[in-house]
């Protein structure tokens, strides 16, 4: 089977600036992501999508490829992973590129280790590409009893939980904002990575940490120093 990893990695951050090249323990985040897919020797080769010439630079400095410059109107914050990964695999297919699975990447995931993604493309191969592999963490019950404030006043994000006993609900889970796996195929045709044949790796939080805001940051900074 012929792979390919595609690393998004637009240059605008809303909630910490240059998030995909700032610096963590000495090194650009992004170069953490790009480390582990060339560790893994899963990969025929390895993209990282781009709107930065700055990012791209960097990018071939650490040996990989760039599909640069990305179209301005996927490299908004509106732009969904789904929609850059299925243009880019339209970009690749017009270049004549040859392969079957793609592993979208996260730029800011240092806690990524390589036998993740050898051990999560096994359960791809197992699952016979029905749906994506995708990182998740599992977290409190407590979660599905939670609730916000409205126009209206208070309310339950989920109802039929409110008196529910905590062991009679269900584990709840959380994309950890590693990678996805999925065949070109699926790519293509799906709207969302979060089909009901798409299945979960499961990590814990203090080893796959989605980087959102400077806490989650700060948080990762600890597990990785451990």
């Amino acid at each position: 089977m012929k792979n390919i990893a595609i690393i998004p990695a637009r240059k605008n951050s809303q909630r910490i600036k240059n998030k995909n090249i700032k610096l963590f323990n000495n090194e650009p985040i992004i170069f953490w992501s790009i480390q582990a897919a060339i560790k893994s020797k899963l990969f025929k080769e390895i993209f990282v999508s781009t709107d930065s010439k700055k990012i791209a630079n960097l990018s071939k400095k650490y040996g990989v490829n760039v599909l640069y410059p990305r179209q301005a109107k996927l490299s908004g914050s509106r732009a969904t992973i789904i929609d850059v990964v299925k243009s880019e695999i339209k970009n690749l297919e017009n270049q004549n590129y040859n392969f079957d699975n793609v592993c979208c990447i996260f730029p800011a995931a240092p806690l990524l280790k390589y036998n993740y993604l050898i051990k999560s493309y096994q359960l791809l191969k197992k699952k016979k590409s029905k749906g994506f592999i995708f990182v998740g963490n599992k977290v409190e019950k407590k979660i599905l009893r939670s609730f916000y404030f409205k126009n209206e006043g208070l309310t339950f994000f989920k109802k039929n939980y409110i008196n529910a006993s905590t062991q009679d609900l269900p584990t709840p889970f959380i994309d950890a904002g590693q990678f996805y796996w999925g065949s070109k195929q699926l790519w293509k045709k799906s709207k969302s990575v979060f089909l009901k044949t798409s299945n979960i790796f499961l990590l814990d939080r203090s080893k796959s940490i989605d980087i959102d805001n400077i806490s989650d940051w700060k948080e990762a900074k600890i597990y990785a120093n451990k």
